[in-house]
């Protein structure tokens, strides 16, 4: 009797730490202005309140996606060799909550960009 309260005590005190977490994430899909998927586009995400950046890729689907981020208001930006790098400011990451980021690249030199502004949900 006692190992199985112990056990419950542990589980219990397991799953209170994971509904804490303060962590989100975003995913989504580059594509090009024909509506074919980017593989290998970089992608970051940076959190405007703190500075800090997270670094992904796209897959050879052209998905993305950044886990385990803290909660705030993040600037995406995707670039690929041939693509204008694109900026997508004002993306609210909620705590235990995946936020959709689709992102069009447009033909051009990496050196130029476009930016899409987005209002933070409430």
């Amino acid at each position: 009797m006692k190992l199985a309260t112990t056990t419950l005590s542990v589980l219990l005190a397991a799953a209170s730490a994971f509904a804490q977490s303060d962590r989100g994430a975003i995913t989504g899909t580059v594509t090009d202005p024909a509506a074919a998927v980017v593989p290998g586009a970089k992608i970051v995400a940076k959190n405007v309140e703190t500075g800090a950046t997270t670094e992904s890729a796209t897959t050879a689907t052209g998905n993305y996606t950044l886990a385990s981020l803290p909660a705030g208001i993040y600037e995406l930006s995707a670039e690929a060799t041939g693509f204008k790098k694109t900026v997508q400011t004002g993306v609210k990451v909620q705590v235990a909550q995946t936020e959709r980021v689709d992102l069009a690249l447009q033909v051009g030199a990496t050196s130029d960009s476009v930016t899409v502004t987005a209002e933070a949900q409430a």
